[in-house]
């Protein structure tokens, strides 16, 4: 019979008895761990969850969701813990034992497939194998744990159903907006990266559809105007900007309407600013791992996938968001006004006057955030400083007030 036995060291463990009336005494434990410390053949114990993940044809989790695992993972993985619902596991077995420092080692044991394994959680676990696998992961990210012993054969199914409304719930709200989302395609056909944006459960696309309303988001000069107020208060919350986006497009004078004919230029633009942004930042570490931790690691270098050429690096979202958004101080306001998004000077011409500035106070901010790219998207600040960069050189330009 195959079996799986692994050690887990954490700081606390607990077991709660679970108030179901049988003989067989169920209990929960729970923890949470590093997600490193989970063994990668896990993987092969999902025949107990009716959800199994999937994939695209490039091997890489698809779906709105898995995505956003995998995103939280790479780019605020001090946030994991707290946004991620964590991995349920059905086991036959738990043994905790006391070490050094007061914490527990937990051995845990799984020996039948058909009764043992993950039972909901299973996306999260690929997409934590995924991240390691690749490269990408940034360390410092813990997952919970939740640890079911003894539970009936016959209540598996019950239980798999349970856990995984969350997920079936949210796919198919995402999926009943796909009508949404036509006015992006039809702006996105015969462009570069068309096929690269991925608008539903399944898509192969590598850039999801939540991803490119939040940089249209960046640019909407009605919601953040000026220097005063910056969507550093969508950080992190794609649903908040979806949200907005679906109430925003059914309005007479809807703002995403202006956004919507440039969005391949929006894209466009986000791709050359990393390109451009690499050279700056290359040796900056935004991986608390021993190895392969620097913006310019080999492995992190990629084509763009809406721009020419290659991308040198890895710019987390938490950099990239203030650059790009500091471009609404290129937007002509009385342009917006009546109804478009106009450029007071070609993004293509102005980025290399500003990106080597814009890059140097980014780090800055990164390293005085001990390393973390997440707290730096978070700052009002970093959108302040990349603003007036960008303000000051329009300005001296004569641009500022000309066509405002």
């Amino acid at each position: 019979m195959t079996e799986l036995i692994f050690k887990i060291i954490c700081d606390d463990y607990r077991v709660l008895q679970i108030p179901l009336q049988n003989g067989n005494k169920p209990k929960l434990g729970t923890m949470f761990v590093k997600v490193e410390d989970l063994p990668s053949n896990l993987s092969e114990w999902g025949q107990v969850n009716p959800r199994n993940p999937k994939f695209t044809t490039k091997e890489k989790l698809s779906g709105q969701v898995a995505r956003s695992i995998v995103k939280t993972l790479e780019e605020e993985p001090d946030q994991f813990a707290l946004k991620n619902l964590g991995i349920y596991l059905l086991i036959n077995d738990a043994e905790s034992t006391r070490i050094s420092g007061d914490r527990h080692e937990v051995t845990i044991s799984l020996t039948n497939k058909e009764e043992h394994g993950i039972v909901n959680g299973g996306h999260t676990f690929q997409a934590i194998k995924q991240v390691i696998e690749h490269g990408s992961y940034l360390g410092g990210a813990f997952v919970r744990l939740h640890l079911y012993q003894n539970i009936d054969s016959e209540q598996i199914v019950s239980l798999a159903e349970g856990l995984n409304k969350n997920l079936q719930v949210t796919s198919a709200s995402l999926e009943n907006l796909q009508n949404n989302f036509d006015g992006i395609k039809k702006s996105m056909e015969s462009k570069k990266g068309a096929d690269e944006i991925a608008y539903a459960e399944g898509d192969d696309g590598a850039v999801d559809i939540l991803e490119v309303l939040h940089l249209m988001s960046l640019l909407d000069l009605s919601t953040y105007p000026n220097q005063d107020k910056n969507p550093n208060d969508i950080f992190g919350s794609k649903k908040k900007v979806l949200d907005r986006y679906i109430e925003d497009i059914k309005k007479t004078t809807s703002d995403y309407a202006k956004l919507i004919p440039k969005v391949h230029q929006i894209l466009e633009l986000s791709d050359e600013l990393q390109k451009q942004c690499a050279p700056y930042a290359s040796y900056y570490k935004i991986k608390n791992t021993a190895s392969n931790n620097r913006v310019g690691s080999g492995e992190h270098k990629r084509n763009a996938f809406f721009a020419d050429g290659e991308i040198g690096g890895l710019i987390p979202q938490g950099w990239l968001y203030p650059m790009l958004s500091a471009f609404r101080a290129n937007i002509s306001k009385t342009a917006w006004d009546d109804g478009e998004l106009k450029w007071l000077v070609d993004p293509k011409e102005l980025l290399p006057e500003v990106i080597e500035s814009m890059a140097k106070s980014i780090t800055t901010m990164h390293t005085d955030l001990k390393n973390k790219p997440g707290e730096v998207g978070r700052k009002a600040t970093a959108y302040q400083i990349c603003y007036m960069t960008i303000f000051t050189n329009l300005a001296i330009r004569g641009k500022i007030g000309s066509l405002m």
